[in-house]
């Protein structure tokens, strides 16, 4: 019997269950003791064997395997992309805690109306209005300015358009404006114009609480933008649920398009944002906060959107052209 140099030779062929004999070169059953070719004995090293075994294991069980490691690997999959879409908004989607515009300046052309009333105080009303124009137009609700369906009830005075600390929210200026309502006109898209024609005269302090001429900040109406279901806005504006004196904002988003020109919204609108301001997420006007729909648990606030005030301006220029 033919024996090579070292008689406990055995060649592992890729870690697999077949062996083979170094003397004869033969495959060699996994657990043999002799060469069933040559009668070379084997001598096999603990670790040798059980690598062989485990590869036979794994060649025999491989389609199994493969199975589960790509089973495996799908729940990964998923796992990870739930994870990311959890902590993560689309990126097409912006969120209400960024903003492309510096709210400021936004802030500080809305402002706080106050209509004294000349028939009661009861019939006295107030809200909240954008300034539109650098000399101090105001676009408002024409329902927080008292009047009847010929008359307004507002003394010659007009009423107080209060300026915000746009950093603080607080009252910081105060002005006088006259009303401007369009018979029927007004009435039918609950919109009106105020226009600032003086500081406020404080007799207790004797001094103005303003500086008049000046340039007022302004909300440009002309900027073109449209907003679609489920996009952030925020809300500007003077509620009563908040004291009803210093500027507030409410984050939302669009939840319906009702039809007419309204906007719903899930942003917190109460009495005292009549007129107030609705501005997308890069701070382009999208209407005038006018209502409010609410039942024994949730509300919804109501936005004229900026067709609306579009075509009320329309009409306004058409109506002032015909009295001419």
């Amino acid at each position: 019997m033919k024996r090579g140099k070292n008689s406990a030779d055995i060649a592992v062929v890729n870690y697999c269950k077949i062996m083979f004999c170094k003397n004869c070169g033969q495959n060699i059953k996994i657990g043999s003791k002799f060469c069933q070719n040559c009668g070379q004995e084997i001598k096999v090293g603990r670790f040798t064997f059980l690598r062989a075994k485990f590869f036979e294991w794994i060649k025999e069980h491989r389609k199994g395997l493969i199975i589960f490691a790509g089973i495996i690997l799908f729940f990964v999959i998923i796992g990870v992309y739930d994870n990311s879409s959890t902590n993560q908004a689309p990126s097409d989607y912006p969120t209400t805690q960024t903003t492309s515009y510096d709210q400021n300046t936004i802030a500080a052309a809305v402002v706080n109306i106050f209509c004294p009333s000349t028939q009661s105080d009861e019939e006295s009303s107030g809200g909240s209005g954008t300034i539109i124009s650098e000399d101090g137009l105001i676009l408002t609700n024409s329902h927080i300015i008292p009047q009847d369906k010929i008359n307004l009830h507002v003394s010659e005075e007009g009423c107080l358009v209060v300026l915000p600390n746009p950093t603080t929210g607080q009252p910081d200026e105060v002005y006088l404006a006259h009303p401007i309502v369009f018979p029927d006109i007004s009435d039918k898209y609950d919109l009106a114009y105020m226009k600032i024609y003086a500081a406020y005269y404080d007799t207790d302090t004797k001094e103005y609480k303003g500086t008049y001429p000046r340039k007022f900040p302004f909300v440009d109406t002309a900027k073109q933008c449209t907003v679609k279901l489920g996009e952030p806005i925020r809300i500007f504006g003077y509620p009563a649920l908040s004291g009803g004196y210093s500027l507030t904002i409410t984050d939302g988003v669009v939840s319906s398009f009702p039809g007419d020109g309204l906007i719903v919204t899930s942003a917190k609108i109460s009495h005292g944002n009549s007129g107030g301001l609705a501005v997308d997420i890069n701070g382009c006007m999208i209407g005038v906060t006018s209502m409010v729909n609410s039942d024994e648990l949730e509300s919804l606030g109501v936005i004229y959107s900026m067709d609306l005030v579009r075509q009320f301006d329309d009409e306004v220029t058409t109506y002032v052209n015909n009295l001419k």
